[in-house]
Parts: C-alpha cells; structure tokens; sequence
C-alpha cells in the first residue's frame, strides 16, 4: 500500500509540472477556413507550439493571432456566417530583410519590396482563397502565436463541389 501511494505521489508531482509547461508552450488551434488547402482542411485542430522566433524560417506554418478589427468583411468573404477569427494559420514565405518577388512585392498592402526588420511576409497555402500578408502587410513578430507542430484531429476525406472549392464531408 505504502509503494501505491509513494508512486501516486510521484506521478502526481512529475504531471502537473509537466501540464503547466505544456499549457504556457503549446496551445490548440482549429481550422475554421478554406485558405490552408490542401495542407490543413475547415476542422482540423492542430498543436501549436510558442519558440523563440529564431526557430521560424521560410516554410514553416505560424499561428498568428489577429488583431480584433483586423479583417472586418474578409472572413465573412471568404466563409460566409462565421465568427471573425482571434487567430490565423498561414506559411511564412519571407523572413526579415528578404526581397519579396515582384508578384508579391506588388500587393496592396506590401508598402515595399523587402520585409521588414521583426516581421514576417505569410501566404495560405490557397492562394485564391487566402486572407493573408498581401492584404495584410508584413506579420510583426509580437503576433506570431506559434509554429504549428502536427494536425491532432483531422476533419475528414473532401469531395470537389459544383463551385470548385474543396468542402469537408460532415
């Protein structure tokens, strides 16, 4: 009985430690939005993880969080009837200091050609169905919320529908 419950004890200290390191570094996140096809489909929650900014490079995928009156009529153009989002998941395709190519460079909101010191230029992996850094402007750091580790929960097969757009099976 004694070693049932040195061992309860054990466990006990070892988890809560561990579970509050994993809150304040990892938070979950779900896909509400077409703009991440094929990579990450509307449903699918991922596992985010906060780093320090030196571990972001070109192509990995960021949670950004949103400013509250960030996108006021483009999350209601993009998915009609949804909340605005708190937060976004988009790659990282420039760093600070690097040129953005012409196509990019010559968005409505890129108000030059190179990237910013302590931001970062990001694209959804549907670039017809994203909301993203060209309308945007460059990501300040302060906002990345992290890098996305692994998709926990994934929504389902996808079939094409008369529009084109991929839509998840319910």
């Amino acid at each position: 009985m004694h070693t049932l419950m040195v061992t309860a004890a054990v466990l006990a200290a070892l988890t809560l430690p561990t579970a509050l390191v994993v809150r304040r570094r990892c938070v979950l996140l779900d896909v509400s939005g077409l703009s991440m096809l094929p990579t990450y489909r509307d449903g699918d929650r991922l596992l985010a993880a906060r780093v320090p900014i030196r571990l972001v490079r070109r192509g990995t995928v960021v949670a950004i969080r949103l400013k509250p009156t960030a996108c006021p009529s483009a999350a209601d153009d993009i998915m009609p009837g949804r909340p605005v989002p708190t937060c976004m998941v988009k790659r990282v395709v420039a760093l600070p200091g690097e040129r953005l190519p012409h196509a990019l460079a010559a968005s409505p909101a890129a108000v030059t050609s190179v990237v910013p010191p302590g931001h970062v230029f990001v694209l959804g992996d549907n670039r017809e169905n994203s909301w993203d850094s060209r309308e945007m402007g460059p990501i300040p750091f302060g906002r990345l919320m992290g890098v996305i580790l692994c998709r926990v929960r994934h929504s389902g097969p996808t079939r094409a529908t008369a529009d084109g757009i991929d839509q998840t099976w319910r």
